[in-house]
């Protein structure tokens, strides 16, 4: 789709801009897209290790971004999203995740070399958004079913583990993108994209903040299934809208085409007006 490694500085105003394009998307295909978050929801609801929260958390953008690809080209219908996602480099992308599954098991041990000068700061849960439902002892949690644990724990964890870390989610979307095939590229790809659009960092870095913010606030009030249910149905639409953002952002960074679903959806929207 692309034809350079090379990233571009985004437009001002970003933030909205991006919303109006996650919406076209979403209204592009909502079959698509209700498929994905039914997806999304089960694989949340398996346990996940959490020291494997970042490679599995680059697993689940580069499916959110295989079906956003696959809408943004102008497939719409559930089938053509599927043959789509069938021709995105899988091999490439397991090579990356298994080079920063390398990455973080490095930066683990070193962290445990180190854990006496660093105790003060590993001894605390608001890192991490999943650390900090991980690590939650209160009796209500621990009275929740496992699963909706899981899945208000994978979910808000994938959502903060990604905009805190907006290189690796750019990584991802290089190699989806097919922009290359090699993971030490796209990586560094990912890193470049980041120092172009600081500003843009920033308000993921913000978003990641707010967020560990809010799970630390609800974490202590979750007292009722009903309410850690809506919380984890919340939980799995954010990723959903993190992702989108995420392909916003690749695509306007790396210079992608514009996406042919805008036009088709812009035409059904004004149809019935003109009626």
């Amino acid at each position: 789709m692309a034809t350079s490694l090379k990233p571009q500085p985004v437009e001002a105003g970003w933030i909205t801009r991006w919303w109006r394009d996650s919406l076209l998307l979403l209204r592009g295909a909502p079959s698509a897209f209700a498929m994905l978050y039914l997806v999304l929801f089960l694989l949340n609801v398996a346990w996940q290790p959490l020291m494997l929260s970042i490679p599995i958390a680059c697993g689940v953008m580069a499916i959110i971004f295989a079906v956003a690809m696959a809408v943004h080209q102008g497939s719409t219908q559930i089938m053509d999203v599927g043959r789509s996602i069938r021709d995105v480099p899988w091999w490439p992308l397991s090579r990356l995740v298994v080079e920063i599954t390398l990455l973080v098991t490095m930066l683990l041990v070193l962290t445990l070399l180190l854990r006496h000068y660093l105790g003060a700061l590993l001894s605390h849960d608001h890192l991490s958004s999943a650390a900090t439902l991980h690590n939650l002892r209160s009796p209500e949690w621990q009275n929740l079913p496992e699963w909706l644990r899981s899945l208000m724990t994978n979910g808000l964890g994938t959502a903060q583990t990604m905009l805190s870390n907006v290189f690796l989610l750019l990584s991802v979307g290089v190699i989806v993108t097919g922009i290359t095939r090699r993971g030490y590229l796209a990586l560094l790809a990912g890193f470049q994209a980041v120092l172009v659009n600081v500003r843009v960092w920033l308000g993921f870095l913000l978003a990641s903040l707010l967020l560990q913010g809010a799970i630390t606030f609800l974490s202590a009030r979750l007292h009722t299934f009903a309410a850690a249910l809506l919380v984890s149905i919340l939980g799995v639409a954010l990723l959903l809208l993190v992702g989108l953002y995420g392909w916003c952002f690749v695509r306007e960074a790396f210079g992608l085409p514009g996406a042919q679903v805008t036009k088709r959806v812009v035409v059904a929207v004004r149809r019935p007006a003109g009626a």
